[in-house]
């Protein structure tokens, strides 16, 4: 070969053989980030309630009209650019082929405690508040303490009709029964390209809270054993968002992210339980999104997608919205609601008493009424019922079957039992106790005739089941093994002798309470 052509091949060598002056380095692992490209930045809007306890109804009147489910997704269309579902049965119609619909920008959560409250909600178990938020197009909720108030086939069929999971990463299935609840410890949602993944956290009174045997299967762990896998798992799956959703209380919170920095959610919401929390933990925001539909939090999540994924984050900002008025009301969901108001009407309509005055929620003439009604009509010595057992006071005027149901939302049935002086006086010692036929007299208690109670006597004593069996730390199953069940709920007991007494404007129901 000339030796002319071996020195032009050998110099073409040498030049590719050279790295470029502007090459980039060989990279391994993760990439580079080039800060030359632009910010690809999405906005996310999550909306989120809780502790919605079935209030479908705005409560109050005239201008001091709060609430409702239809009034929240009629702000949510309308003021957030959400997606509405499309009822069963429906054309797609309004916000369902608009651009909200075709790339939404909202994702809808719950804290937890969806259904158990308003009587539109209770006496049907929860599935007119399911099929209400499916309209309203919720993503996920946290498992709340009170979502297994009615039995297992009813929260299976529930959650079915809501079209959501229920999350608890602190909850594991231990065996079938637990996996047949089907909570999961998250979900992921995609939004404008932008991958979320929400975590839900059960109260630490997930387990004891239901009726016995509703939690079996399942087994409460640490939220931070929990956490530790769940937002690993999800940085792994390449989500850009991580946020958290909790039934427990914020001021929770803050010690457990502080001891975790490396978690760094975008925010958790979660209940305020009374005590002082802070806005924000590190990049971590800390937010309180109301009650029973009377506001939502809004908060706005800024994502910048060129970012590494661990701080992709740029931007978040909250607000709570408080909803009242009803101005923005949404059609579809004020149907369906309005067609399972005149179900209620029909069966529970009826009026069964009036009070002039009301009774204010842990009044003493509010545990006068409950427990003596069922003492008179079990005929027994003593009837014992528990504090939180009423969710709300009653409001002055007619008296119907419903208005009990509002008060009173559990699925409980009353059992009578046998039980020793001494059994008595320690349940009576319970903090959470309401009772009729006992009274404290100095360092201990009379019976309804004045006799200081016998330690060693029977007395008969009339509960509800989930008393009974344990619940709110009564012991009452250790007295009588073979208690009787009466089948009869305690709302119908409760009414009954309601309209026995024939309240009414001249005889008020407070002026006929026993003395």
């Amino acid at each position: 070969m000339p030796t002319r052509v071996l020195l032009l091949l050998a110099a073409v060598l040498l030049l590719a053989g050279c790295p470029k002056k502007d090459d980039a380095p060989e990279s391994h692992g993760a990439a580079t980030l080039d800060a030359s490209l632009p910010a690809k930045e999405v906005n996310i809007t999550f909306l989120v309630t809780g502790a919605e306890n079935g209030y479908l109804l705005p409560t109050g009147e005239g201008d001091k009209l709060r609430g409702g489910a239809a009034d929240v997704l009629g702000r949510w269309v309308a003021d957030e650019g959400h997606c509405a579902a499309k009822p069963p049965g429906a054309t797609p119609s309004g916000s369902e082929t608009g651009a909200a619909c075709v790339d939404p920008k909202t994702v809808a959560l719950s804290t937890g405690d969806n259904a158990n409250g308003q009587s539109i909600s209770s006496y049907f178990k929860g599935q007119s508040t399911a099929e209400v938020m499916k309209l309203m197009n919720y993503s996920a909720s946290a498992f709340g303490n009170r979502e297994l108030d009615w039995n297992r086939e009813q929260f299976l069929a529930n959650t079915k009709a809501g079209g959501f999971p229920y999350l608890a990463a602190n909850l594991k299935a231990v065996d079938a029964t637990g996996q047949q609840l089907g909570i999961q410890p998250s979900v992921t949602v995609v939004r404008r390209g932008v991958q979320v993944t929400i975590i839900g956290l059960a109260a630490r009174k997930a387990t004891s809270t239901p009726m016995p045997g509703r939690m079996a299967g399942v087994e409460l762990i640490s939220d931070a054993d929990a956490l530790n896998q769940a937002i690993p798992a999800a940085r792994a799956a390449g989500s850009d968002v991580i946020v958290l959703v909790t039934d427990g209380c914020l001021h929770d919170a803050p010690k457990m992210l502080e001891a975790h920095p490396e978690w760094a959610p975008a925010f958790v919401a979660g209940r305020d339980c009374g005590q002082e929390y802070p806005d924000t933990v590190g990049p971590t925001k800390l937010v309180y999104p109301g009650s029973r539909w009377n506001e939502y939090a809004r908060v706005n999540v800024t994502v910048d997608l060129v970012k590494p994924p661990a701080s992709r984050v740029t931007k978040i900002d909250s607000a709570m919205i408080e909803v009242s008025g009803s101005q923005k009301v949404d059609a579809k969901a004020n149907e369906l609601i309005s067609s399972w108001k005149k179900k209620l009407d029909e069966a529970l309509g009826a009026p069964i008493g009036f009070s002039k005055t009301g009774l204010e929620q842990e009044s003493v003439e509010m545990a006068t009424w409950l427990t003596a009604s069922l003492r008179e009509r079990f005929k027994t010595d003593v009837a014992m019922l528990n504090r939180k057992g009423v969710r709300q006071g009653l409001p002055s005027g007619v008296i119907t079957s419903a208005t009990v149901w509002d008060l009173v939302p559990f699925e409980n049935e009353i059992v009578t039992v046998k039980i020793s002086g001494e059994q008595l006086l320690a349940a009576a010692g319970n903090l959470e106790a309401r009772f009729s036929g006992l009274r404290a007299k100095g360092e201990t208690f009379v019976d309804a005739k004045g006799a200081v109670i016998d330690a060693k006597k029977l007395y008969t004593l009339a509960t509800t089941d989930y008393l009974y069996l344990g619940g709110d730390g009564f012991k009452l199953h250790e007295a009588d093994k073979a208690p009787t069940q009466t089948k009869v709920s305690w709302q119908s007991a409760l009414i009954e002798w309601t309209k026995e007494k024939k309240s009414d404007e001249k005889k008020p129901l407070e002026t006929l309470l026993p003395k």
